[in-house]
């Protein structure tokens, strides 16, 4: 993990394109399609949920009134940022897969 290079030419990739384009990689030294790995994306879902489980309730625990407001707010937040900064510094990428341009039919 946390090479944000291509698996073929081993290129390192920026940070920024990585966050901002991350369904759509394209190698910039020998145009491969790449995507971030399922290792990488669980992992950002989980930290992401657990930043934002701690937001809600530092939120909750702060204010009184429309504590549940600030509270999905926070959530909300939280989860991105979380999710983002584990991607920011540890991500991996992987080849695209390639899909058959046509599907088999089944007659039966």
């Amino acid at each position: 993990m946390a090479s944000r290079s291509c698996p073929l030419c081993f290129v390192k990739l920026s940070r920024a394109s990585v966050l901002a384009r991350s369904d759509e990689l394209i190698c910039p030294s020998c145009h491969s399609a790449l995507e971030l790995s399922r290792t990488s994306r669980a992992t950002a879902a989980l930290l992401g949920l657990v930043v934002a489980y701690a937001a809600t309730h530092l939120a909750i625990s702060g204010f009184r009134g429309a504590a549940w407001l600030l509270a999905v707010v926070a959530a909300v937040l939280g989860y991105g940022f979380g999710s983002a900064l584990f991607l920011f510094f540890l991500s991996d990428l992987v080849v695209r897969p390639k899909f058959p341009a046509t599907f088999p039919q089944i007659h039966g």
